[in-house]
Parts: C-alpha cells; structure tokens; sequence
C-alpha cells in the first residue's frame, strides 16, 4: 500500500490554523464572560445607586421632630440600611470585587467601603464604582475612538435632564 506523505510545510501551515483558529474562540469566549461579567456590575452598581437614593430620602428632618429625635431616627435608618444592605448586596458585590481583582481591576472606593458602609453616601459611591467598572469593562477591548463615542452616547443617557 502506497500513500503519498503531505509535504511538511503544508501540515505546517494547517496546524498553525488551527492553532489560530482555538486563539481566535478562547478570546471571543473570554470577551463575552467579561462583557456578561461587566454587564451585571452595571446592574448592581445601578440598583445600589437606587437603593442608596431610596434610603437617604427616609433621612429628611420632620417638621414637627425634635434634633433628639431626629439624631435617634438617623441613627436607626442607618443601621436598618446597613442591615438590607448586607442581608441584599453584600456577597454580590463582595463577588464582584473578586472579579474584578481577577481581571486586574481595582478600586480604592470599593476597597474601602464595601464590607460595612456605614452611610447611604458609601453605599452610593460602591454603586457608582461598580457602575464605572463595568463600563470601563465593557469598553475595554474596544478602540479608542468608538470608546469615545460609547462615553459621550452614556453621559447624555445617565445626566439628568
């Protein structure tokens, strides 16, 4: 039996395609996690931002309250938004801070506050963070003047009219 051998060049080239083509799915693969990944930091970081708002309007001086009693109702709605936001928020957003450290992404504001924030101010700002890291997630492979266009496209969307 007589077979004729494919020149070495050819195999050559045919493994080095096929090696490209794996290359080329591991990075579309590993893009769409990070925009899957990035996507639900922007909806956490959203509804912390609304969570945040929601709470500090129960925060607002009553007419007829005394500062006394003013101080104490802080002091508890405080502590009670503390409270939801560990018992809602805590482990997700302690997740993805995780990934994001995986991704080489950090944050000092996240870092500092997201364990315990003690106000409604903190609790807005890991929001806000998680929002800006998503985003800047997002557009991180994409280049420099469609990232500019994709910031211009969200500032006239999130700024209030």
């Amino acid at each position: 039996m007589h077979y004729r051998r494919r020149p070495k060049w050819k195999t050559v080239l045919v493994a080095s395609f096929v090696l490209l083509f794996v290359a080329e799915v591991g990075l579309v693969i590993q893009q769409e996690s990070a925009q899957i990944f990035a996507a639900k930091a922007q909806e956490t970081g959203s509804a912390l931002v609304d969570f945040a708002e929601t709470r500090a309007q129960l925060l607002g001086r009553k007419t007829d309250e005394s500062f006394a009693q003013y101080a104490q109702r802080i002091s508890t709605e405080n502590a009670d938004t503390q409270s939801l936001y560990l018992k809602l928020y805590a482990v997700k957003v302690a997740r993805l801070r995780d990934g994001f450290a995986r991704r080489g992404i950090n944050s000092s504001q996240l870092d500092e506050f997201y364990k315990t924030p003690v106000s409604t101010i903190a609790i807005r700002e890991i929001g806000g963070t998680l929002f800006d890291m998503g985003s800047e997630l997002r557009t991180a492979g994409i280049p420099g003047t469609v990232k500019k266009c994709w910031r211009a496209i969200h500032r006239k969307q999130v700024s209030p009219a």
